[in-house]
């Protein structure tokens, strides 16, 4: 995944596997990755697909906290990864309701010493749906990114989001009809709050998942840099490093 920009923030970070307590006091694994330095940052709940939690969000996760976040990536599916649709599928149906997976990991980084109560949900596909939800259900959410996510659900609810909304979809989208994007493209248009929208020309889906032709880079690059900058506009994320990470 190509998607290293160094004109941006750059932070030495720490990564690791934690678990965070459920409600009814369940464990929830995750991966998180944070600026090593001292300090207050905006944190991100990296939410993944029906595939699972891969190299590829941990990935991500690591180039956003050396970007100046906190990142928990919730596996919703305890350590199983999906390599056919048809297991993936059955991921899914197994997990049910993931949101208050989500929903746990967004208040364990509200509650976190270092994290300066800004948070936001990103998430891809299945993930993308969740943090549609959680920008419909938090109150107290800065910001949502919902890469190629799912909105039939809340259908003619968006006007009422308690958060900025990017979505991220490719023009050659599979799975979403195009009369559902354009309702949702519609309906984020006309609410009050600053949603954004984007449209990568000639992707897919998958947009940071490994890939070496250029095209598949430039469609990373461009997911990346949106999101970066979406970031920054709604959770004033530090644009530059205290001198001991330097």
């Amino acid at each position: 995944m190509p998607v290293y920009q160094p004109d941006h923030v750059e932070y030495a970070i720490e990564t690791g596997r934690i678990q965070i307590a459920h409600e009814d006091g369940q464990l929830l694994p995750a991966y998180w990755a944070h600026p090593s330095t001292g300090g207050l940052f905006p944190g991100l709940v990296l939410v993944h697909d029906w595939w699972g939690l891969t190299d590829a969000e941990r990935h991500l996760a690591n180039l956003l906290a050396q970007s100046g976040y906190y990142v928990i990536a919730p596996d919703l599916f305890d350590g199983q990864v999906a390599s056919t649709p048809q297991a993936a599928y059955a991921l899914v149906e197994q997990l049910g309701n993931g949101y208050p997976l989500v929903d746990a990991a967004l208040r364990a980084l509200e509650q976190h010493h270092r994290c300066n109560r800004c948070v936001a949900a990103v998430g891809f596909g299945l993930g993308g749906t969740l943090a549609l939800q959680a920008a419909l259900s938090r109150p107290d959410l800065e910001a949502a990114v919902a890469f190629y996510g799912f909105p039939q659900r809340f259908s003619g609810s968006f006007a009422d989001a308690h958060a900025p909304i990017l979505a991220v979809y490719g023009s050659a989208e599979p799975h979403v009809p195009p009369d559902v994007l354009a309702l949702f493209r519609a309906e984020l248009a006309d609410a009050p709050l600053p949603h954004e929208w984007l449209t990568i020309d000639g992707a897919g889906r998958d947009l940071f998942a490994p890939g070496e032709t250029p095209e598949a880079i430039d469609h990373a690059r461009q997911a990346w840099r949106a999101l970066l900058a979406f970031l920054d506009r709604t959770l004033a994320a530090p644009s530059r490093p205290p001198k001991e990470a330097l």
